[in-house]
């Protein structure tokens, strides 16, 4: 399982000097929504995430940081 790194897109949000309008239209994502996902107040789907990398540049493997889920030992 992965989950995303909203702080390290965030961050090269910042970084590309790119205007989030600008992201935003080019992944085709509403403003509002694009900063939600940057905050990490709204889940972002497969095809978001994939088209603001698109949008930023970017692999989409950079991201996404592997969640292991707690394992239970069993007695």
């Amino acid at each position: 399982m992965f989950v995303l790194d909203t702080d390290g897109l965030r961050k090269q949000v910042e970084k590309s000097g790119l205007k989030q309008k600008s992201i935003s239209e080019r992944a085709g994502l509403s403003e509002t929504a694009l900063c939600l996902i940057l905050q990490g107040k709204r889940k972002c789907e497969t095809g978001e995430y994939a088209s603001i990398c698109l949008a930023l540049g970017v692999p989409m493997e950079k991201f996404l940081k592997p969640c292991f889920p707690n394992k239970r030992e069993v007695m």
